[in-house]
């Protein structure tokens, strides 16, 4: 008899197991620093998920980086990670919107690493 309900259980299980919905990470969009400029006071693309490739071109005193890509210049929060001024980096964040003009348009960083190829800087 137990051995009857386990498995009517366990096929009930297999039923179920495929619909139920995977635990994906966000879909990062490889995108330009001037399209993440364009995006400013649209809150449809507020924690928008975005990959940018550029440098790390100084910071404030507040903590946050600046960085380009040649398109632009946007501010990074670096959440707590040390981001290296000067080497292509290749970024993952998500877009941080100011509202009502209070604070700055950010990307918060959540993971970094150093671009394959680092060509001479012009």
């Amino acid at each position: 008899m137990k051995n009857r309900l386990f498995r009517l259980l366990f096929a009930a299980a297999l039923l179920v197991a495929p619909t139920l919905p995977a635990q994906a990470s966000p879909p990062y969009h490889l995108t330009t620093v001037s399209w993440v400029l364009a995006t400013r006071n649209n809150l449809d693309n507020d924690d928008k998920y975005v990959t940018l490739i550029g440098r790390v071109t100084g910071r404030d005193d507040g903590g946050d980086y600046f960085f380009t890509d040649g398109t632009g210049t946007v501010r990074l929060d670096p959440n707590d990670f040390v981001l290296p001024a000067g080497p292509r980096l290749v970024i993952g964040g998500r877009i941080d919107q100011a509202y009502l003009g209070i604070g700055h348009l950010e990307v918060d960083v959540r993971n970094w690493h150093f671009a394959k190829r680092n060509p001479p800087a012009k």
